[in-house]
């Protein structure tokens, strides 16, 4: 797993040294706290934003007569950003939400200066490295739960995969898109009902987070040599 995150890191083009200097810092014990506070502040706002944009496609007062998200206008009116964020009660304010739709694919500004969701999920570009670190907390917090119910006899959390070692190739594109569109359809279908069990105001002692996490992966495999034509030696 060490090996698979640094070669990611070297993938996106993080410099060596910075690698380094992090690992030093963590096995020194001299892990800068800093850097964890900002991380999980963007690791927060991103996933408010996510609550944001479920928030504008399901709830009734921004949806039209076809159930699509409506238009939105910046600022605190009664259509406005400021309403939507407020609705969806979460941490950010209304101009950090604001600021990260204008960076995100997700919305778009229209001649009006008004903002169109194109899409449910929240995405930014160049946010790879942060979004690969909370799946791979969020896996190990999983594997991490599994293991001590085992002693307490507690209920153990979804932790499943298929996998098939070779597939044609032709084949992939077509099964991706059907396994993306019933995904998609599921994480809609618990949305709801997740969203349901959010406690309203100041959250009491004994409250914690869930969520659900779905992915695919595909590689391919590597190409065998050739025998023909390799020369021997005596």
């Amino acid at each position: 797993m060490l090996t698979a995150a640094l070669a990611f890191l070297r993938m996106n083009n993080v410099p060596k040294r910075l690698i380094l200097d992090c690992i030093k810092r963590i096995y020194d014990g001299r892990s800068s706290k800093a850097s964890l506070r900002q991380y999980r502040k963007l690791i927060n706002a991103y996933e408010d934003m996510g609550i944001v944009m479920s928030t504008w496609f399901s709830l009734p007062r921004f949806l039209d007569l076809q159930y699509r998200p409506i238009p939105l206008a910046g600022g605190f009116g009664p259509r406005s950003i400021g309403r939507l964020v407020r609705a969806s009660r979460v941490s950010i304010s209304t101009p950090v939400a604001i600021d990260l739709m204008l960076r995100s694919p997700s919305v778009r500004v229209d001649t009006l200066g008004n903002f169109v969701a194109l899409r449910r999920e929240f995405v930014l570009p160049d946010f790879e490295i942060p979004r690969a670190a909370l799946v791979m907390e969020r896996y190990l917090d999983t594997l991490h739960r599994n293991f001590s119910p085992r002693k307490k006899k507690g209920i153990l959390l979804l932790e499943r995969n298929c996998h098939v070692p070779n597939v044609s190739s032709a084949i992939i594109a077509p099964v991706l898109r059907d396994i993306k569109k019933r995904g998609s359809a599921y994480i809609d279908s618990v949305n709801g009902d997740i969203e349901g069990l959010r406690i309203r105001g100041s959250s009491p002692q004994g409250a914690g987070e869930m969520s659900v996490h779905i992915f695919a992966w595909t590689r391919l495999s590597r190409r065998r040599k050739s025998k023909r034509g390799a020369r021997t030696r005596t």
